[in-house]
């Protein structure tokens, strides 16, 4: 999403931050991750890297991943 004061917003209906980072790894957002390795991620450790720049909101009893850059 692009607002008009030139701000890019990624927003995503995630259950957790873990969720997403199992996302990101199925969507290949790391490139090079092979299914064979795949089984050994610790996304519990993506999960706290990515609370670096993604933050975690609920609204009306739904959980979002956002990201405002």
């Amino acid at each position: 999403m692009h607002c008009k004061n030139n701000l890019d917003i990624d927003f995503y209906e995630m259950d957790s931050m873990k969720d997403f980072a199992v996302l990101l790894v199925e969507e290949g957002a790391f490139d090079g991750i092979t299914e064979s390795i795949i089984k050994y991620i610790d996304y519990d450790a993506i999960a706290r890297d990515l609370e670096a720049d993604y933050s975690e909101i609920e609204i009306a009893d739904t959980n979002y991943t956002y990201r405002i850059s």
